[in-house]
């Protein structure tokens, strides 16, 4: 998977942009993982959701306001649109481990800003978190393109050396073509252990 990042001003132009590329795609956004369990939230889709999940944003001035600061982050994944469609807990386990290395929310921790995983079809999926947590304070996001990048890569290479186990006796050396160059040490070792460096 590749991540791409970007900003919104409010999390209803964020799902209006993910429901619209889902339409484009012939396929309906899908609702897989959030912040806390999913059957408890409220109906996707409708602006309930949209306001719960940015719940701790601070109010802006104004819509000027809203656009220059922009404090609604995405990170969308895209798969291999020639190779079979990532399973759903596979997009989960990285969109998490992403989630704990850029510092947006670490694994069941109360204090970490709110989330949500959309699957937008067979090769996407949209990783939405408002970057404010419960105590107000918005979180630094100066690293974030290198530290998605990095777990991706790294999910990219378990995958490759667990689905392809024969590469070697097949005469291939098992790596998949088209690869961005490695992340640096630092940035690999974040990411392994879910946190900035």
């Amino acid at each position: 998977m590749h991540p791409t990042i970007a900003r919104y001003a409010s999390t209803r132009d964020l799902l209006a942009s993910a429901t619209a590329a889902a339409a484009q795609q012939q396929h309906r956004l899908r609702l897989v993982d959030a912040w806390r369990p999913v059957a408890d939230l409220p109906a996707f889709g409708q602006a309930a959701f949209a306001a719960e999940l940015a719940a701790h944003l601070p109010p802006p001035a104004g819509p000027a306001e809203a656009l220059r600061t922009r404090l609604v982050w995405q990170c969308t994944l895209r798969a291999d649109p020639d190779a079979a469609s990532p399973p759903d807990h596979r997009i989960q386990a990285t969109a998490r481990r992403i989630l704990a290395a850029t510092g947006i929310a670490a694994e069941d921790d109360p204090a970490s800003c709110r989330w949500a995983l959309l699957r937008v079809g067979d090769h996407e999926a949209r990783l939405v978190a408002p970057l404010a947590r419960p105590d107000g304070t918005v979180v630094d996001t100066g690293r974030d393109r290198s530290l998605a990048l990095a777990v991706c890569q790294l999910a990219e290479s378990r995958s490759t050396v667990t689905g392809r186990p024969h590469a070697a006796a097949a005469g291939t050396t098992g790596r998949r073509t088209g690869l961005l160059p490695a992340p640096s040490p630092v940035v690999t070792a974040a990411a392994r252990a879910g946190r900035r460096p």
